[in-house]
């Protein structure tokens, strides 16, 4: 079997946005070690590498539709599909996904598509049956299978996940430190400003508050700098891999505050479709505490890898965060036994097999 993934953006620092789309990305390494794979992006220039097994392929892009990041205009990409036999589209509503969905049907290759909200404002599935030519949507959360056109939802297939297990792990020789740890993207709609209110209510001195992520919105990042005045809290914008794992190995508890509606009363529909931070923190054997917003509460066992809380709520965070406090260091052990049952099921390799599965069984 040889597998192509499509996605307009990709998890590299030359992608279109800082970033990108993550799952696409490991997803089509993790399948790489099982069977033939190619990972199909964009950016400002062509190129061809390998990334251990997975194959690589980037198209130029000249123009952006109407100037958005995930929808850009190309057609030299199309070329890829010619020698697969599985072609995954990452992303619904663009030219880049409908023009490959489209091919793949007319040179009668096995189609599938995972969506991740959003997309462009151009995309030919609103003028032709675009969809019809997939066998499958694939979702990794129901509440991100509930946002799926209805043409695609009736032939949806869900498959939660995944995590690397054998990067992010528990290391039983460090200790636990009096700290309270915020990974991800330092946006309006991550409710980083409720977390540091949480904070403040709980008035432990003794603990700190380590925000980890990039900046990606310049006048929220200093709202949270004078909000945490007097407030026992650090700003990390460029932890590496180790240092990010050793963070969580560390953390009392992960905290992922998102919000449906931001301070400034900016609504998002999808602010988490899984929430990669609490796969890892679990994964180290740290709990978590997230938000009832977006599919977040999907990839937590609540009262025992951690709670799931009211969003826009410093006092439900705070209180949170207390009981883990009040329980001490003696309760570890047991955090770190329900963390490994919720993953159970969610590492890359249990994923790649589903998928591969499902690639081949779907009608």
């Amino acid at each position: 079997m040889k597998v192509v993934h499509i996605t307009p953006t990709y998890f590299d620092d030359s992608s279109l946005i800082g970033g990108g789309e993550r799952y696409a990305t490991e997803l089509a390494l993790w399948m790489s070690k099982v069977v033939d794979t190619t990972l199909v992006s964009f950016s400002k220039e062509r190129k061809s590498y390998l990334r251990d097994n997975l194959k690589v392929e980037i198209f130029p892009v000249k123009h952006l539709i109407h100037g958005n990041p995930v929808n850009p205009l190309s057609f030299r990409y199309l070329s890829s599909i010619l020698q697969a036999d599985v072609v995954h589209v990452h992303h619904v509503h663009t030219l880049v996904s409908d023009m490959a969905c489209l091919v793949a049907r007319l040179l009668g290759k096995r189609a599938f598509v995972t969506d991740y909200g959003g997309g462009g404002s151009l995309a030919l599935n609103k003028r032709l049956p675009v969809f019809e030519g997939y066998q499958n949507a694939i979702a990794y959360s129901r509440f991100g299978l509930g946002f799926l056109p209805p043409e695609l939802k009736r032939k949806a297939v869900l498959i939660k996940g995944g995590i690397d297990t054998e990067r992010f792990s528990p290391n039983g020789t460090q200790k636990r430190e009096k700290k309270i740890l915020y990974v991800g993207r330092i946006l309006p709609h991550k409710g980083i400003d409720y977390l540091i209110e949480g904070f403040r209510r709980l008035d432990r001195s003794d603990y700190t508050l380590r925000i980890v992520g990039r900046v990606y919105s310049g006048e929220y990042y200093q709202s949270l700098k004078r909000l945490s005045s007097g407030l026992n809290i650090e700003f990390v914008h460029d932890a590496d891999d180790e240092q990010l794992i050793h963070e969580y190995q560390t953390a009392l508890v992960t905290v992922l505050p998102s919000v449906h509606t931001s301070y400034d009363g900016t609504h998002t529909e999808v602010p988490e479709l899984m929430g990669f931070t609490l796969l890892e923190s679990q994964a180290c054997g740290t709990p978590v505490i997230c938000t009832d917003a977006g599919a977040m509460s999907e990839f937590v066992l609540n009262e025992r890898s951690g709670f799931v809380v009211p969003q826009n709520s410093p006092e439900a965070i705070s209180l949170a965060v207390q009981r883990f406090i009040n329980r001490g260091p003696e309760a570890s052990p047991s955090y770190m036994t329900y963390c490994h049952e919720c993953l159970e099921t969610l590492g890359w390799p249990s994923v790649v097999e589903k998928h591969l599965e499902t690639y081949a069984t779907s009608v």
